[in-house]
């Protein structure tokens, strides 16, 4: 890599690093909206999961002189291009730097033919860090005949909206610059940051409303992932164009319902969630540009995400609910000058991971307009898309709608779900669109919504099944492998012999496939990769009997075991299986068997396994690498043997007076009286009348984001042991936190 003036890369930035040290300084306080990236940042330092990028596709060799004077004449001219933010002990700051500022130094990477995908990533990938020095970077990408121009900026001073701008004023200035004249004097007048105003009381109070009683925790979908113990965000794409049929219904579909285009397709993808097991109660988050009509040209962060709520009846037809989506989107964009982040703390729900926001699904809808010729100098361009290779939702719906085309673009976090399972969503999505055109009116939990690729793998469709009472004929059906050359064992047995081994999901093989179905809470029949009661089917094939247990079919045929619908527990909000929990103790190497219990909504697990000192410490920091914040224990708890009980499982009274038992040696468990410590800054920052106590949740007792990064900072300057905000969600309690600090201590 080189810049185009033969410097080193870090010349240009250190300029600029430079010029912001020397010169008389205006900090301005960060807007709760942009202290939500920065958050986000802190949380996932080494990767640009706020990276806004854009690329050109350039038939020719550009002059790297000229554009490095064009990105000069740009970046003086746009304000907002010259904000810089600092990352202070207070919190973020912005400030504007002086047109002398330099701009980002071109870079120059050397490719093979063709559009260089890979590199495009990973440049748009590559982090950029509120240290003071301009939120962008530039790079071209040469080949042996064509050069790509890519350009990544950070979302605080970047939009999609902003792409379009940057290129057409990036393209009349290298013109300007590759033929020796003057910049055009359009480029030359310099351009204000554009700031957002403050939300009007009026719509905090309307969104106040439309939020209230909300539960995020009913969001998840039955086809995700469980969830990981770290999330990453990492995220990719799925591409999908409607055929013409279809275009042709949802075309027609705006004329019947008398609804926008935009409308109709939210509804329907807020009918595909709750397919797969959202809501009915549902929050989907839509971007909307709150640029003023006579600023949209404006270059910066201008959008707001409206939270859209709708609740889904299944007994309403389609008609009835484009209506009351219609209502809520028009009502949203009334009061669209409120970012999500002022309110989302407002809303009551238990946080216990940073990413419990709102919504976990976004609708974006775009209407594409017909490209228009671009050029820089004499060679033709195109723009590219690039992505960064991550995802800040579990699901996020693109429509591109043009006069004769609708694409999909589905972009996915691919920790939450797989490329097969994201592909089958789209794929839904244009069945589901046919069935709501075909009858409106008919209630949409009767709806088709499996496609036909569902339909050629064992065990989907539409069809429902009969329920009835197990009988001892049943026997014979229930018959299933924990390996393909293992004995023959019941579903239980089979299921606990995955628990033991410390695999979850569970994978168990049917003997025979056409006597097992995955049935949904309607009683049809779920395709593969997604999640609902396994049942026995009788030979008839119409008549099922329920075995309790929550699994998945996979698409190789066999059968994910998540756990048994009885040992369901509610932990922070969060159904839970214990199953998950045991298995992951029970890999520990020094474990032998495991059990889960809950007391007044505290995870208790407790463990056979031979005694020694710290082995407590070591099992609750495996659990913590392991499992996600919600299904984490509280405690645990050694003993010499599990009690049973007499009609199976373990003795939960039992379990409980050991943990009676052992709680009174606890205090073992705060050297130093750590967590004592913590407790009593737990107090003094959500204003609590005495010390929290060591198992208490920051976020229960009302902490948010923002307290979080005051918490962490004044742990820091009370114990003199710094950690991340990351640290405060994955240890939210004064008793997990002093372990987390005591684990960082002995480690250095």
């Amino acid at each position: 890599m080189q810049s185009a003036e033969k410097a080193k890369p870090a010349d240009g930035a250190a300029a600029a690093l430079l010029a912001a040290l020397t010169h008389k300084r205006r900090l301005d306080a960060a807007t709760p909206k942009e202290n939500a990236l920065w958050l986000l940042d802190g949380l996932l330092p080494e990767a640009g999961v706020n990276n806004v990028p854009f690329a050109v596709r350039v038939e020719g060799q550009l002059d790297t002189v000229a554009l490095q004077a064009a990105i000069d004449a740009v970046v003086r001219r746009h304000e907002v291009l010259r904000t810089a933010y600092l990352d202070r002990r207070a919190g973020l700051v912005r400030e504007v730097l002086g047109e002398d500022t330099p701009a980002p130094r071109v870079e120059i990477h050397e490719t093979v033919a063709g559009i260089p995908e890979k590199a495009l990533q990973e440049f748009a990938a590559a982090p950029i860090r509120c240290d003071g020095r301009l939120m962008l970077r530039v790079a071209v990408f040469r080949g042996p005949d064509a050069d790509t121009l890519a350009v990544v900026a950070h979302h605080l001073v970047f939009d999609a909206a902003s792409v379009p701008v940057l290129i057409a004023e990036l393209a009349a200035a290298y013109d300007a610059c590759a033929k020796g004249r003057d910049l055009p004097a359009g480029l030359r007048a310099p351009v204000p940051a554009l700031r957002d105003p403050a939300p009007r009381e009026e719509s905090l109070a309307y969104w106040r409303t439309a939020l209230d009683g909300f539960d995020p925790s009913g969001l998840d979908l039955d086809c995700t992932r469980p969830a990981p113990a770290r999330a990453t965000l990492a995220g990719s794409t799925v591409l999908h164009v409607l055929d013409d049929e279809t275009r042709d219904l949802v075309r027609g579909l705006q004329r019947t319902l008398r609804a926008p285009e935009a409308v109709i397709l939210l509804t329907a993808f807020c009918l595909l969630l709750a397919a797969h097991g959202a809501g009915p109660d549902l929050v989907v988050g839509s971007p909307v540009n709150i640029r003023p009509p006579d600023e949209q040209s404006a270059i910066g962060y201008h959008v707001n995400t409206l939270p859209l709520r709708l609740t889904v009846d299944s007994g309403r037809g389609f008609r009835d609910l484009v209506k009351a989506a219609r209502t809520a989107f028009f009502g949203a964009l009334g009061h669209s000058d409120v970012p999500v982040d002022a309110i989302a703390h407002e809303t009551a729900r238990e946080t216990v991971s940073w990413r419990d926001t709102l919504f976990q699904h976004m609708f974006n809808y775009v209407p594409v307009e017909p490209a228009r010729d671009l050029t820089l100098g004499e060679f033709p361009a195109r723009p590219l898309h690039v992505e960064t290779g991550f995802s800040k939702f579990d699901l996020e719906l693109f429509v591109q709608s043009g006069a004769d085309h609708i694409g999909l673009r589905v972009l996915y976090c691919s920790e939450a779900l797989d490329r097969a399972d994201a592909e089958a969503l789209a794929h839904r999505y244009a069945t589901l669109l046919h069935s709501l055109a075909a009858e409106p009116d008919r209630p949409v939990g009767e709806m088709d919504v499996w496609s036909a690729e569902d339909r050629s793998l064992p065990g989907p469709g539409t069809a429902r099944s009969v329920p009835a009472t197990a009988v001892e004929a049943d026997r014979d059906l229930d018959a299933f492998r924990t390996s393909p050359d293992g004995p023959a064992l019941g579903l239980r047995d089979a299921a606990a012999r995955c628990v033991a081994e410390g695999g979850y999901p569970g994978v168990v093989h049917p003997l025979e496939a056409r006597h097992i179905a995955v049935i949904g809470q309607a009683g049809n029949r779920l395709p593969a990769g997604v999640r609902g009661e396994v049942c026995l089917v009788r030979p008839d094939g119409a008549t099922h009997v329920a075995t309790g247990w929550t699994g998945s079919r996979r698409r190789d045929g066999a059968l994910e075991l998540y756990g048994h619908a009885e040992r369901v527990v509610l932990l922070h909000g969060r159904a839970v299986h214990p199953e998950r929990v045991e298995a992951v103790l029970t890999a520990h190497p020094e474990v032998a068997e495991a059990a889960l219990t809950v007391a007044d909504g505290t995870a208790l697990a407790f463990v056979t396994a031979d005694e020694r000192p710290g082995l407590m410490d070591d099992l609750t920091a495996h659990a913590a690498r392991l499992l996600p914040r919600a299904a984490q224990p509280a405690r645990v708890i050694r003993t010499d043997a599990l009690p049973p009980h007499p009609d199976g499982g373990w003795d939960t009274a039992a379990l409980l007076a050991l943990a009676a038992a052992a709680e009174s040696e606890s205090e073992q468990n705060d050297p130093g009286g750590l967590a004592a410590d913590l407790g009593g800054l737990w107090r003094d920052l959500l204003g609590l009348t005495e010390p929290a106590a060591a198992d208490a949740n920051f976020f229960a007792l009302g902490g948010h984001s923002l307290l979080g990064t005051q918490l962490v900072q004044r742990v820091g300057e009370v114990t003199g042991t710094r950690i991340q905000l990351a640290d405060l969600f994955d240890n939210p309690t004064p008793r997990s936190l002093a372990r987390h600090m005591q684990a960082l201590r002995d480690d250095s």
